[in-house]
């Protein structure tokens, strides 16, 4: 009886994998299918910067320089004297469609927030709300791209994500858990906003009051996700503004970011969060099962439950064959497919671990702050 009940865990594991795997293929499909008309309502992007990190110049000039009219830019900073300030002031001279704003400080949020909402008012003339991240190398086409999925208006705000171009292993490491969670993004139960590149309807986020929310919130997208999706919109993920980041590279400083992720997602999307932790922790006590069979010479559910490796392999494969297929960018900017594919099943132990950690904590710090969780 206990065999039999090992073999059907076994089985479990390997419905899951599948369950996975199909995600990948049903996206694929669903990409081909989302065409748009021609849609240009005026824009306003909010970009809060925070210091000059590697690109930022580069950044900077592809968002003055996006093929999209009208829009307009509004760089926020939290002072005269961050360094940004100074290289924004050159390189905005005599561009009408950019302005820069410092920070107003309001208590009770995350500073991003304070710079989002002080943003905010100098969007009168704006239909679209766009808000995005200064570390983000947009390419020309991005805002049209991210704006257009817009005129549908069962889809509340749209959204890109951010991806990371691998040059050796602890970086290739570093992006296939970057890639691992977008394939729920293409499905609106889980799709979230990435506070990166997110655009909304104006009139959306006027009716919903996102910005009373954001005033007592430390996670800007999190809130847009749930308040969004809470009013009956769907969030689209736009592919073609999956958007290069610079590259991180110290996988432990990753690690501590992805569990701060998860812990904002148990803050603010609890169920989201528990499908994860039954998810991601299942699965490796599974797989871990299995090694303990094989040693004991249980080998038919021991190779079951092992066989997971496998799908997980082919689930990494199978993610960035769909993403060079559907992102911006040329082919060969993307390594070899099989580097993906072998660091996938490293990659589900790595977010079990961040999902683990994430049940564990009871503060957050960030950006030199630190945050509890909010009352309900």
């Amino acid at each position: 009886m206990i065999i039999l009940f090992l073999i059907i865990l076994g089985l479990l594991g390997i419905l899951g994998e599948c369950y996975l795997i199909s995600l990948w293929i049903i996206a694929r499909r669903k990409i081909k299918k989302n065409k748009f008309s021609p849609y240009s309502p005026m824009a306003s992007i909010i970009v809060p910067c925070k210091g000059i990190d590697h690109g930022f110049r580069e950044n900077i000039q592809a968002f003055l320089s996006q093929q999209y009219d009208p829009y307009k830019l509004i760089f926020v900073v939290d002072s005269k004297e961050d360094p940004a300030y100074q290289t924004l002031t050159q390189m905005l001279d005599k561009k009408s469609h950019a302005q820069i704003v410092l920070t107003k400080p309001i208590s009770g949020c995350s500073g991003k927030i304070a710079a989002l909402l002080t943003g905010l008012e100098s969007t009168d003339d704006a239909a679209v709300l766009v808000f995005a991240d200064s570390d983000m190398k947009p390419d020309s086409t991005w805002l049209q791209n991210l704006i257009i999925p817009l005129q549908d208006e069962t889809i509340g705000a749209t959204t890109g994500y951010r991806w990371y171009f691998p040059t050796n292993w602890k970086t290739l490491l570093i992006s296939a858990w970057n890639m691992a969670p977008i394939v729920f993004m293409f499905y609106p139960n889980y799709t979230f906003a990435w506070g990166g590149s997110t655009a909304i309807r104006k009139t959306v986020f006027e009716t919903l009051d996102i910005k009373t929310k954001w005033r007592t919130a430390f996670s800007d997208d999190l809130v847009v996700t749930t308040t969004v999706k809470k009013a009956g919109y769907k969030i689209y993920l736009q592919p073609k503004c999956i958007m290069e980041s610079p590259p991180e590279t110290s996988i432990a400083r990753f690690l501590r970011w992805g569990t701060r992720q998860y812990t904002w997602i148990r803050w603010y999307y609890p169920l989201f969060w528990f499908g994860s932790f039954i998810g991601f922790i299942g699965v490796q006590l599974v797989i871990l099962l299995g090694i303990l069979l094989l040693i004991l010479g249980l080998y038919i559910p021991g190779i079951l439950m092992i066989s997971i490796l496998l799908f997980e392999i082919l689930y990494g494969w199978l993610g960035i064959s769909t993403l060079q297929k559907t992102m911006i960018y040329p082919k060969e900017r993307y390594p070899s497919k099989i580097g993906y594919a072998l660091m996938t099943p490293l990659v589900f132990f790595l977010l079990a671990q961040n999902v683990l950690a994430s049940s564990m904590k009871r503060e957050i710090q960030w950006a030199g702050r630190t945050y509890k969780k909010p009352k309900n």
